[in-house]
């Protein structure tokens, strides 16, 4: 019943692969600063966006699509890739 250990895993995983929605409508990579957006097959994509989401892929048409998107708490990212993520990034 309780999907945030399969999430946790998820985010333990692909944590590389985090975005966080800004401000313009789109997502933004967290170390590079990079542009994506939701593609539209996702079931995300007509959903109200989450604030923080990792991906398994992007792909590159008109715009940067990223694909089997998973809405995560940002939390999750410092617990399981400190040595990836630092506070305030």
């Amino acid at each position: 019943g309780d999907p945030d250990p399969v999430l946790r895993c998820i985010v333990s995983g692909f944590f590389a692969n985090a975005a966080k929605f800004h401000s313009t409508g789109a997502y933004r990579t967290i170390r590079d600063d990079h542009e994506l957006h939701i593609h539209p097959t996702s079931v995300l994509y007509a959903e109200k966006p989450p604030r923080w989401v990792v991906y398994n892929e992007v792909i590159q048409t008109t715009k940067y699509y990223m694909r089997d998107v998973t809405a995560v708490e940002s939390a999750w990212l410092l617990e399981l890739a400190p040595h990836f993520y630092q506070q305030g990034t």
